[in-house]
């Protein structure tokens, strides 16, 4: 199970409705993933199965090995809620448990592709997103920068459906804000700069095992997701993020 960031473009009209009323904010990021992808985990053979109640869990907990302290406890925490107890992960009933949680969230995903209409445009920086935050602002965690609020920030929205945590919107005024930021001149050289494998890798900035040409790696989502907040605020609107 990855982490990966997503971000959803939003009107201002659809976000207060969603603030009154947060039980459909999980659509907005349900057509994200492809529909053949859901397909195949929905029907996957019985070997397959097996191997994921087997291995799953040592995968997991080697993902969550790798994660910053704190990031790895919150993870822990919602993984527990959904009853795959990271203290329990090498048992096979946690095995079991895993893959009933990846049953379910493939068949909600796949079964909502076309229901959310009420986004304008949507973003994946797939697994980039903890290596771009901390070349943003050289830390793991939010700090009070207004920068470090580009991926992690912003304001809860709905619950955790994702089990990473809530999602979290920024308004229009943030989002135009963001993007002025995002835009600084100087912003490139600095995360150039604070790029460094061995620190990353020491702080658990996720996916971890950090090496040279990641640096570009990042550079580059960076950039998509840089020109999307600018999208946004030429056009006036909101964004929606979430881990999931």
């Amino acid at each position: 199970m990855s982490m990966t960031a997503q971000f959803v473009q939003i009107s201002a009209d659809k976000l207060a409705e969603l603030v009154d009323d947060p039980e459909d904010i999980e659509e907005l990021f349900s057509g994200d993933a492809p529909v053949d992808a859901m397909q195949r985990l929905i029907h996957l053979s019985e070997a397959q199965r097996q191997h994921i109640v087997e291995q799953g869990p040592e995968m997991l907990e080697n993902t969550l090995a790798r994660l910053d302290p704190k990031m790895r406890e919150a993870v822990s925490a919602r993984l527990g809620q959904f009853g795959a107890d990271p203290s329990g992960l090498a048992k096979r009933a946690q095995g079991e448990a895993l893959l009933k949680l990846m049953m379910a969230r493939a068949g909600q995903q796949a079964g909502g592709q076309g229901a959310s209409s009420s986004r304008i445009a949507s973003i994946s920086i797939d697994k980039s997103w903890h290596g771009i935050h901390y070349l943003l602002c050289g830390a793991a965690e939010p700090t009070s920068a207004l920068i470090s609020k580009a991926i992690l920030g912003g304001t809860d929205i709905g619950e955790d459906f994702s089990g990473y945590g809530e999602a979290r919107y920024l308004t229009v005024v943030e989002t135009a804000a963001m993007s002025s930021e995002l835009n600084r001149k100087t912003l490139e050289a600095e995360m150039t700069r604070r790029f460094d494998p061995a620190q990353m890798t020491r702080l658990g900035i996720y996916p971890n095992g950090w090496s040279g040409p990641d640096g570009q790696w990042l550079l580059r989502e960076f950039r998509n997701l840089r020109a999307f907040y600018a999208d946004a605020a030429t056009k006036g609107i909101a964004m929606v993020t979430c881990l999931v």
